[in-house]
């Protein structure tokens, strides 16, 4: 991978987190790449409810508290599941962390697991895909922690990953399903509160069949699903300081009264819409470049550096 290819940077004060925009044939399967820099030191967070994401750890450590209680460690290559509801984080710097945030799509064609019965948990890398395809990334991993690569030569073997497992997965991939998952993206992505009506009415399956499909995707229901990405982006709103007017009333105007966004965001940014404006980390977290698709509809010029 070139250093020319597009990325974006986010400066934390001790931290910094660098989106790199994943190759154009991984686009439906990868939301972004990402490089995270954290200086010398503990420092604690929360991790608001994220997609699947590969975590390569060139330095440092991370471990998560997961809602059931249990603590998830960074080994060197760890997937971290779905997160369906915020989580609290502590980094143990220094750090780099090479990493994707996997689609919906690309997480069920890499790992091939349902996401409502496998998610809030870490596992080790050679749980989820087999050791072929993580040869040349722990190779080039060891080059990068003796200083023989830098930490963005990374990037071109985490993809050189994700195409060999995606492609192995081929034949359990079904293009129904692929389909339903595109038809739940567009439903989302079309407002900050779509109605569970529109995407019921945008496919030609039973309400049954289109619940099924949603949790084994998503990890919950369609009425479920739209809370939490509600939440996300009108954090993502609330998190800019230069958000403008119109912006943040839509934000706010998606939900029935403060209680219940404040609730909402609690639950899945782990913060109150006051401490999302004070909190950079979160912030950080929040970006739409990490996102994907489902932070088009919060997409404008109040977010262009």
């Amino acid at each position: 991978m070139s250093a020319a290819r597009d990325s974006h940077k986010t400066p934390t004060p001790g931290a910094q987190i660098e989106w790199i925009a994943p190759s154009e044939d991984l686009r439906e399967l990868v939301n972004t790449l990402f490089i995270l820099r954290v200086g010398k030191g503990r420092r604690e967070g929360m991790m608001p409810a994220y997609s699947a994401q590969l975590c390569v750890f060139v330095k440092g450590q991370v471990s998560i508290q997961h809602a059931d209680g249990s603590l998830g460690h960074s080994g060197a290559i760890t997937f971290n599941a779905p997160l369906l509801q915020a989580a609290p984080i502590v980094m143990q710097g220094p750090i780099i962390n090479v990493g994707a945030s996997f689609t919906p799509l690309g997480w069920a064609a890499v790992s091939n697991l349902p996401v409502d019965t496998v998610h809030n948990v870490t596992l080790e890398a050679d749980t989820v895909v087999a050791d072929k395809h993580l040869a040349d990334l722990t190779e080039q991993l060891k080059r990068c922690r003796k200083s023989e690569i830098v930490p963005q030569a990374l990037c071109a073997p985490i993809e050189a990953m994700i195409r060999s497992a995606a492609k192995a997965n081929e034949r359990t991939s079904r293009s129904d399903h692929r389909a339903m998952i595109a038809a739940i993206e567009s439903w989302l992505s079309g407002s900050l509160n779509p109605p569970v009506a529109e995407l019921y009415d945008s496919v030609d399956l039973s309400p049954r069949q289109i619940q099924r499909l949603c949790k084994r995707y998503f990890g919950v229901p369609p009425a479920q699903l739209v809370k939490r990405y509600r939440a996300i982006r009108a954090a993502m709103l609330l998190a800019n300081d230069d958000l403008s007017g119109d912006l943040r009333d839509d934000a706010l105007g998606s939900y029935f009264d403060q209680a219940h966004l404040i609730h909402d965001l609690r639950r899945f940014t782990g913060r109150t819409p006051k401490r999302l404006a004070k909190d950079q980390l979160s912030q950080d977290f929040l970006d739409p470049n990490a996102h994907g698709r489902s932070a088009d509809v919060v997409r404008s010029d109040d977010f262009e550096d």
